[in-house]
């Protein structure tokens, strides 16, 4: 597995390296970030994790993965940032749609060979999953093509059926309804190449922050749907405020260098026990909290609230 190390500092990579020399990992270097997306964008033999300081000197986490989403890679390498604790979570929220982890500073071999296992089953896991979906017929029939999420009407047949066995085994799930309210400005600014850009990224966000058993999938226009299985409201909320989080930390790039922050909100209803609800039905509650999530001074995710008899 190649294995890029970017650090601007030669002692920090001279150690890393040293660190990963007993494992069979392909390993290259960088020194900038010019000097990485070069590195990155060699298709016929693709770097799959890049390790990374998050601060330090020019070198910017946040930059590093809006340069990563401006290019639109087909896969987008795994990263792992060298982080002080106080910036914990500024690196969690900042890779948004990228697959990554963190470790601490200053770095401890065992913990970094932790963290690559743990990167390593991630990869592997994501093949898998692309190659068992990699069919043609399969694709057109089941995935929107712009955001590679299910279509509608395969997002709906198969949340329909985890409804009814949810229903039969009386288990909590959640319908979420997340959409990107300035996607029309987007379009009108700066060009559906952008408005594209921009979809395609909310996806991949929303992806990176639910379970692989949980439902995405392209509702209408700018919105996406989600069930999320065993989800009671407090899980639900925590992952649509993950979302949320993420996707507006990041800026989406134009063709002019200017950058983009997109407005996302999200509306979301659980089951009830004493109260089974068809599918259309829980969606529509979805689509009201969603509604009131974009009212001015709203909260950014906003649960439904049942009509009191």
């Amino acid at each position: 597995m190649k294995i890029l190390i970017f650090h601007p500092d030669a002692d920090q990579r001279a150690f890393l390296t040293k660190c990963l020399s007993q494992g069979e990992f392909d390993l290259v270097q960088s020194t900038t970030a010019d000097e990485t997306m070069t590195a990155l964008h060699i298709e016929d033999d693709p770097v799959r994790i890049v390790i990374a300081p998050y601060e330090h000197g020019a070198v910017d986490g946040v930059e590093l993965i809006n340069s990563l989403l401006a290019a639109d890679l087909p896969t987008y390498p795994y990263i792992i940032f060298i982080s002080d604790e106080a910036r914990r979570k500024n690196v969690i929220d900042s890779l948004g749609p990228i697959p990554g982890d963190f470790v601490l500073n200053p770095v401890v071999e065992d913990e970094l060979l932790a963290r690559l296992q743990i990167a390593e089953r991630t990869i592997a896991l994501q093949t898998r999953l692309s190659h068992a979906g990699s069919g043609q017929s399969e694709s057109l029939a089941l995935y929107d093509q712009l955001t590679s999420v299910l279509n509608r009407q395969a997002i709906y047949e198969r949340a329909l059926g985890e409804l009814n066995r949810a229903q039969r085994e009386g288990v909590t799930l959640s319908v979420a309804l997340i959409e990107v309210g300035n996607l029309n400005d987007i379009r009108g600014e700066y060009g559906a190449d952008v408005r594209d850009q921009a979809l395609r990224f909310v996806a991949r966000a929303v992806r990176a922050n639910v379970r692989i058993y949980d439902l995405v999938g392209r509702w209408i226009g700018a919105k996406f749907l989600l069930m999320l299985p065993g989800a009671a409201a407090e899980n639900a909320r925590a992952v649509l405020e993950r979302i949320t989080r993420s996707v507006t930390t990041i800026r989406i790039s134009t063709p002019e260098g200017g950058r983009v922050q997109l407005d996302v909100r999200a509306g979301f209803t659980c089951t009830r026990r004493d109260d089974p609800q068809p599918l259309y039905i829980l969606i529509e509650q979805a689509n009201q909290a969603l509604a009131t999530a974009q009212e001015p001074d709203a909260e950014l995710v906003v649960e439904h609230q049942p009509v009191q008899g």
